[in-house]
């Protein structure tokens, strides 16, 4: 794989859960296998450049969702990838 550093990976990871389902923050924790840090930053990225949603549904409960923006940019990583193997 091409990703080699802690945030590519788990942006990756991010986009590629969220591309078939929303999400909640514990469920990414767990797929993505980085500290809570990396996680955090991560996400507030991803929502900072639209690639991905953050929607409140109640205390201290979140769910995040892919965007349009989000999936593309996830199919043309999956392409990428699939290229350089």
């Amino acid at each position: 794989m091409i990703f080699k550093s802690a945030e590519t990976r788990c942006l990756f990871k991010i986009l590629e859960i969220l591309n078939s389902k929303e999400s909640k923050y514990s469920e990414m924790f767990k797929h993505t296998k980085v500290s809570h840090t990396t996680l955090q930053a991560v996400l507030k990225e991803a929502i900072n450049t639209q690639l991905i949603e953050k929607e409140d549904i109640g205390h201290q409960n979140v769910n995040y969702r892919i965007t349009g923006k989000g999936k593309k940019v996830y199919n043309y990583l999956l392409e990428l990838n699939k290229l350089i193997k």
